[in-house]
């Protein structure tokens, strides 16, 4: 240690400068620690006293009151990585009123109590039953909260929010028993959503575009078989019997439809809640991506028919069995088509989960699950509740 007037040198390479009492550190002076830590402001018996600025090795400083060494009272923290924190300090932590902001842009301005604010969220709440009936034509809302530990409203500002949905998933069987079709998808688990639910869930697309969804709906309604020509679609172009009839895949229905045609869906952005609440207007969910089957369909087993081989040519003017089978393919695949092209009723689950980086004060808030039971449209079960009454009139002569 090297003294000289009013500055000193220490053995560990911190230095001093400033003024002195009972060769002790005290009134105005500034220290550079070796460590890579400077103060500047007032001292007392060596100790940082009343006002002064303290700059940290990691890029924060501090810019406040102390008393015996320790932050205490009106002082403003801004840390290295971005976040600030302005208001009364106890003993070196936030206590009594002050904001706090983070890096992703989430603030909280209140009491705190050692450390903490005085309200804590701690999980995320959708308002509402659930489960949820809703139609697949007919756009939803749901409203969102942050809660405590005891279910009281948490006035939380800037958190972001992530919404997905899924389908429940179970492994599948010999025989079908998951509520999705996995059985040619490949690398499946490393899709799947955990839950708190009890089971994982297989991510399905849901939106809030409302010209997606008008799209949508206006391309179904051009679509949609007409039911009253059996067998018989409206496709936008004719298809050529030679192709039904060699069994190729016919989609010459669909072709150039949203469908075939969308590579993404216009997902849900990120939600941001203010004063602990954020509401989620025209939420649908989307028709399936191309070969998605979100629920599996037990398959009957049909017993092979006999073939008798003395007959396989075909009596002239008559198709071959081989060319009505591939027949009733491709019209089963076309039927397939459009029942895949429409969002089938069912349960379906949303999730809501904490995204804010970094965490607020390090803690993600608890996850929030709505299940929604989804009704065929309003349109289908009109056209379905008129089409009986329709075969019971009969016509006058």
């Amino acid at each position: 240690m090297y003294f000289e007037g009013q500055w000193m040198k220490y053995k560990d390479g911190g230095l001093y400068s400033g003024e002195w009492d009972s060769n002790q550190r005290s009134g105005n002076g500034t220290l550079q620690e070796a460590q890579g830590q400077t103060y500047l402001g007032n001292w007392h018996n060596n100790k940082r006293h009343e006002q002064g600025k303290q700059y940290y090795k990691d890029g924060s400083r501090y810019d406040g009151n102390w008393h015996n060494d320790k932050r205490h009272g009106q002082g403003e923290l801004r840390c290295g990585d971005g976040s600030i924190f302005d208001g009364q300090w106890k003993n070196d932590v936030f206590h009594g009123f002050g904001m706090h902001i983070s890096p992703s842009g989430m603030y909280f301005e209140g009491q705190w109590i050692n450390g903490k604010p005085s309200e804590m969220a701690v999980k995320i709440v959708i308002k509402g039953a659930s489960p949820r009936d809703a139609q697949s034509d007919q756009p939803f809302t749901i409203e969102i909260e942050t809660h405590d530990a005891n279910g009281n409203l948490v006035k939380d500002n800037g958190r972001k929010l992530e919404l997905t949905a899924g389908v429940k998933y179970a492994p599948v069987t010999a025989t079908p028993q998951s509520s999705i079709d996995l059985t040619s998808d490949d690398g499946v688990e490393d899709r799947l959503i955990p839950t708190e639910l009890g089971y994982d869930l297989f991510p399905y697309p849901i939106c809030n575009d409302t010209a997606f969804f008008e799209m949508y709906l206006k391309e179904c309604e051009e679509e949609e078989p007409d039911p009253t020509v059996k067998g018989k679609a409206k496709p936008k172009e004719r298809v050529k019997e030679e192709d039904t009839e060699s069994g190729k895949d016919d989609q010459a229905s669909i072709d150039g439809s949203l469908v075939e045609e969308r590579k993404e869906y216009p997902r849900v952005a990120t939600v941001t809640v203010e004063d602990g609440t954020v509401t989620v207007p025209s939420l649908f969910f989307a028709p399936p991506p191309p070969n998605y089957k979100p629920f599996a369909v037990p398959e009957e087993e049909t017993p092979p028919t006999p073939v008798d081989r003395s007959k396989s040519r075909a009596a002239p003017g008559r198709r071959s069995e081989a060319s009505i089978n591939a027949r009733t393919a491709s019209k089963l695949s076309k039927r397939s088509s459009f029942e895949e092209k429409g969002v089938r009723a069912g349960e379906y689950v949303i999730s809501v989960r904490d995204i804010t980086q970094p965490p607020f004060l390090g803690f993600c808030l608890e996850p929030a699950y709505l299940i929604v039971r989804l009704l065929p449209s309003a349109a289908k079960k009109a056209k379905a509740a008129k089409k009986p009454k329709e075969r019971g009139q009969s016509t006058s002569p």
